[in-house]
């Protein structure tokens, strides 16, 4: 039975299989390419992942490969299908970047969401009114509302994704002193801060003090998304203003090894974080911040009182500010296959 990752899991799924047929059959790009008449660059955009493969495309593979009317070759159909199918936020695809739609996409379908956050609270932990003073500030009067609806429906999807994946935040005590929403209409932050005490309950939610000091997470946020089914897992990050994906593995376990360290010998440990989260909920709403339940919305009537971030985080997807260059390579852009 074919699960609701979505169109983006799907494809890579349905391309990490085909490329497994292809090498299993003894056939190179080139053989394949000559044996359908298609040019070489064709079936190049299919595997790597810039095309969505069409029916006939696909069972003319299946067919190539010799599994077209098998049980494999009709679940690599089903699969095609669901890779074909438009992703929920289709209606709202004008106001997201490229990169942004990728991201979204793999969030969708991952079993295991690993997330880095030195500045701003996740995406997937925010509120509607944090979110909306992130948005205002870019972009006020613009794609505001829609934005934020993305990121809305974002957290809905997450929350009825069956079964639901493994989620560990790692955020930097900052981005709790950061009073989003300005400094004199701090309501906003303490419901957010509340937020995230009610969202501990659901998710690995670890905090990293002052007092830590410099640690990776420092040099910029990263995310980094598992998967089931043999898919390979994918890093993002955003380096030099340039949003990157990679699958490379040296990447992959460079950044995977940094996110254990932070975990292990800086933050502070689940019962602790919780603690340190309700304190500083307390110091807010003890300078005459709202009680989160009283849950007057702010937005559109606040100032924002959060520096000045490009738009690229404004769904929680990408960190504000790009990090130096790391001591590894930050990887290519975009693939899902290769050959």
């Amino acid at each position: 039975m074919i699960d609701d990752r979505g169109p983006v899991v799907h494809q890579a799924l349905l391309i990490h299989r085909l490329i497994a047929l292809r090498r299993d059959n003894g056939l190179t790009q080139e053989k394949v390419a000559r044996s359908l008449e298609w040019s070489h660059a064709k079936l190049m955009r299919y595997e790597g992942g810039t095309q969505v493969l069409p029916k006939a495309d696909l069972d003319a593979l299946l067919d190539l490969y010799r599994v077209l009317g098998t049980a494999q070759g009709r679940k690599l159909q089903e699969i095609g299908r669901k890779a074909r199918d438009k992703p929920w936020w289709y209606p709202h695809r004008h106001a997201l970047t490229t990169e942004e739609r990728y991201y979204v996409g793999l969030e969708m379908g991952a079993a295991r969401i690993r997330q880095c956050a030195p500045a701003l609270v996740p995406g997937l932990l925010r509120t509607r009114d944090y979110a909306h003073a992130l948005c205002s500030m870019v972009d006020p009067g613009g794609e505001v509302g829609r934005l934020v609806d993305v990121l809305m429906g974002r957290q809905g999807m997450m929350l009825t994704r069956s079964p639901v994946p493994e989620q560990v935040y790692v955020l930097d005590e900052a981005a709790l002193r950061r009073i989003v929403g300005g400094p004199g209409s701090p309501g906003v932050m303490v419901r957010q801060l509340h937020h995230l005490v009610e969202r501990s309950a659901s998710v690995q939610l670890r905090i990293i003090p002052e007092e830590a000091g410099l640690h990776f997470g420092t040099l910029g946020g990263f995310t980094l998304f598992d998967f089931d089914e043999g898919l390979p897992p994918v890093l993002h990050t955003e380096h030099r203003g340039r949003v990157v994906a990679s699958k490379k593995e040296e990447d992959v376990h460079a950044y995977a090894e940094a996110f254990d360290r932070l975990v292990e010998e800086h933050a502070l440990d689940a019962r602790r974080s919780l603690a340190l989260i309700e304190h500083h909920a307390r110091r807010l709403q003890g300078r005459g911040g709202a009680s989160p339940d009283t849950g007057e919305e702010e937005t559109g009537t606040h100032t924002n009182g959060v520096g000045s971030f490009p738009a690229g985080d404004l769904l929680g997807v990408f960190e504000p500010r790009p990090p130096p260059t790391p001591t590894f390579p930050a990887g290519p852009g975009i693939e899902i296959g290769s050959e």
